[in-house]
């Protein structure tokens, strides 16, 4: 009794105490040193709160700004910012303007902007373009009579007229030539050149008014060159006749002595003997398609034929202009010669077999194509003639021997050089061979000489 008596008389004690003290320590802080209620304490801060809310994830950190932006748009300054920004984003998205160009050039001009086609400039003058986005582009104007004008403009309005600058041509004129040669090249001002086609006139136009300078080229032929003058507006008319190159490249071979035949060689090349020529200038090789073209154009005399093998006409094998002329007799050589003397001036003929070895044996890789084809000579054959061993300028027997072959007889005539694949010249050029004058072979053919005046 007494224990439960006194705790009851301490514990309201101790809960008198207990409830002064806090209210003495509120008291306390509710007041300055000079007795004065001091202000209420501040408020926690609310960056504990915020940095709880930033443990929450970031979408809803997000939303919650966006939100109240939203609600500052409807009043204060924030408002007014979010509107500019709005504004400006709506700008950004709009298409951009377009605007209409007219261009003025001269009618029927075809117009390009850009690289694409846009027009027909009407006969007004004038063409209208709509589309166009302001800023730079790339202008394209051809017509007839002037000068094709490209350039850059700047579309800086609405609505741009544009006149373009572009200049007329001056006035021009034209050239006709005509040549006797088809296929011949014909250099103007040597700045370019046209070659002329067979059966008709070629035609230059564009040239600008004045003294043209002509050269005429055509291989086989002298260059030809000439004037002409151009008028505006009109065609001249040029005849280029051009004149073939009749005289091959010779090779002097001088007066002297030398060696014929070879006493190790076959019956008819012994015994060896010394001879004396004359000076005299022989054809470097033999005479060509294209020489002898001009002949039997000139003459009409029948194209070279043979088994697998002819002239188109007078038009020899494509290709074959400088090769040797094959399929040609004795007698056609000795016409040619004839003819070429009457054209040139000078006396060709056919080499006797003394100048024919002279020339092979002393010429060296000067005397070329030999050995490729037999060439006929002005001599009659006759395998014994060495015998006689005539010195000077000899010129063979006065008759030939008879031959039998390919079914015929008769009196045959040098031929010189050997066939296909036989050896070096040097090495043959006492070798001596015959055929009838009348007849071709696919392997024979000449060379010429020309004779040295005294």
């Amino acid at each position: 009794m007494i224990g439960r008596t006194t705790s009851q008389k301490i514990f309201p004690t101790l809960l008198a105490a207990l409830f002064f003290a806090l209210v003495f320590t509120q008291t306390a802080f509710a007041q300055d040193p000079t007795g004065r209620e001091a202000p209420p304490p501040a408020r926690p801060a609310r960056k504990e709160t915020k940095t709880v809310k930033e443990t929450r994830p970031v979408k809803k950190e997000q939303s919650k700004p966006l939100a109240k932006s939203a609600g500052e748009a409807k009043t204060g300054k924030a408002g007014r910012i979010g509107k500019s920004a709005i504004a400006t984003s709506t700008a950004s998205k709009a298409p951009p303007v377009s605007a209409k160009l007219t261009i003025v050039a001269p009618p029927g001009a075809a117009v390009e902007v850009d690289g694409k086609p846009r027009g027909i400039v009407g006969a007004e003058g004038a063409l209208v373009l709509s589309g166009l986005v302001p800023g730079d582009h790339r202008l394209s104007v051809i017509a007839d009579g002037y000068e094709a004008w490209r350039d850059t403009f700047v579309m800086s309005t609405a609505s741009t007229r544009f006149e373009v600058p572009i200049k007329k041509k001056p006035p021009t004129g034209r050239l006709e030539l005509i040549s006797n040669e088809p296929g011949t090249e014909i250099l103007i001002d040597e700045k370019y050149g046209v070659k002329t086609i067979p059966g008709q006139p070629t035609r230059v136009a564009g040239l600008l008014p004045g003294v043209r300078q002509l050269r005429a080229i055509k291989p086989g032929f002298k260059e030809w060159r000439g004037i002409a003058t151009v008028k505006a507006d009109e065609t001249v008319t040029v005849n280029v006749v051009i004149k073939p190159i009749l005289d091959p490249e010779m090779l002097r071979v001088p007066e002297g002595s030398f060696t014929r035949g070879n006493d190790k060689g076959a019956k008819d090349q012994r015994p060896s003997h010394q001879v004396f020529t004359t000076a005299y200038e022989i054809s470097r090789s033999e005479v060509s398609n294209r020489l002898y073209k001009f002949f039997i154009d000139a003459t009409n005399r029948p194209s070279p034929r043979g088994v697998g093998y002819g002239w188109n006409g007078n038009e020899y094998p494509a290709g074959q202009g400088d090769l040797p002329v094959v399929f040609v007799s004795w007698e056609d050589a000795v016409a040619f010669c004839k003819w070429l003397s009457e054209q040139t001036g000078s006396r060709y003929r056919l080499p006797t077999e003394a100048e024919w070895e002279k020339a092979a044996k002393l010429g060296g890789d000067k005397y070329t194509s030999a050995g490729k084809i037999w060439e006929w000579c002005s001599d009659w054959h006759d395998p014994d003639y060495y015998k006689e061993r005539e010195r000077i300028n000899p010129q063979g027997p006065t008759r030939g021997k008879r031959y039998r072959m390919l079914g015929r007889e008769g009196e045959a005539k040098v031929i010189r050089g050997g066939g296909f694949g036989l050896g070096m010249v040097t090495q043959r050029a006492a070798e001596r061979g015959y055929f009838f004058p009348t007849l071709t072979r696919f392997d024979i053919g000449f060379r010429i000489v020309r004779e040295v005046s005294k």
